[in-house]
């Protein structure tokens, strides 16, 4: 049996597909744009690719939205308007012969974290991805939480402020609402931030030269981050966190005042047993974390 594994990170603007071997080394890697295509249609061109990478042990899929994960069916997507109630393992089982497993992308990336990052050592272990979005996946004993319905580790959409702004989700003042793409161009807005377009990237160059409204941006999303970080230390009492996420690219702006405003947020024995990183491998992460979440057997999940 092939040690090569196969992982397939599908987004709402690009599908990555790779090999990897169960240390979690990339050795082939294709990128596709996410098309308006049918599912089907879409699943296709995935299984072609998957046929194409040779013989290989099993396929992991992560996929953003609410997912069944024992029967490997997306019942939703936020990012993928015609997903709804997709049978992907069923489909890519049929049309590879290969064993799938199908698992929300925060659950894949907190999974390759754990990998990469932890080196499996850590294994309470949490991974927060901060980009348009703020999402988690959780690591308890080595093993992923899913909680009772596959939806737990939703921590973007943890409540810091019961009057805060209404976030997509429909409630008000979640973390994601501050911290998501669309908080932080509010807050760069709010402090009077000037930029042509007003966007994650405008405001990361200005602060690489030093621009004060720029930083105090970071600042602001520091704070905001370390109350709901510091509510995950006091719950869940991890080993190690893990960031990831385009935002985590930009994470030496937010570190040093982000740990200061921590010590206000969480006890202090737990704050200080956990290891917080940036995780190593941001641009590969979810499709890492997918390939190594292998069935140990057909139709069974790691």
């Amino acid at each position: 049996m092939s040690e090569n594994l196969i992982g397939v990170d599908i987004g709402g603007t690009k599908i990555l597909m790779a090999v990897t071997d169960t240390n979690g080394t990339v050795k082939k890697r294709v990128e596709v744009p996410t098309t308006d295509d049918t599912p089907g249609e879409i699943l296709l061109k995935i299984c072609s690719v998957i046929t194409s990478f040779g013989r290989c042990r099993s396929v992991g899929v992560g996929i953003a939205g609410d997912v069944d994960s024992e029967r490997g069916i997306l019942r939703f997507s936020p990012n993928l308007q015609k997903w709804r109630n997709v049978n992907i393992k069923k489909f890519i089982e049929r049309n590879t012969k290969i064993p799938t497993c199908v698992e929300n992308d925060a659950n894949c990336a907190a999974y390759g974290s754990y990998v990469i990052d932890g080196r499996r050592k850590y294994k309470n272990f949490v991974t927060i991805t901060l980009g348009t979005g703020v999402g988690g996946g959780i690591i308890i004993d080595g093993e992923i939480y899913r909680g009772s319905t596959g939806t737990a580790g939703e921590i973007g959409h943890i409540t810091i402020n019961p009057s805060g702004p209404r976030c997509g989700c429909g409630n008000r003042g979640c973390l994601e609402a501050y911290i998501g793409t669309h908080g932080i161009k509010n807050i760069a807005k709010q402090l009077g931030f000037k930029a042509d377009k007003v966007t994650p990237a405008t405001i990361a160059a200005a602060a690489q030269k030093g621009d004060r409204t720029a930083l105090s941006v970071y600042k602001k999303v520091s704070e905001y981050l370390a109350v709901g970080v510091g509510s995950i230390i006091n719950i869940l009492n991890p080993d190690m966190i893990s960031f990831a996420g385009g935002v985590a690219n930009n994470f030496y702006f937010i570190e040093e005042h982000f740990r200061r405003e921590l010590a206000h947020h969480s006890f202090k024995t737990p704050l200080k047993h956990v290891k917080i990183v940036r995780t190593k491998n941001i641009k590969n992460l979810g499709v890492i974390g997918a390939a190594l979440i292998f069935p140990k057997e057909p139709g069974s999940h790691a």
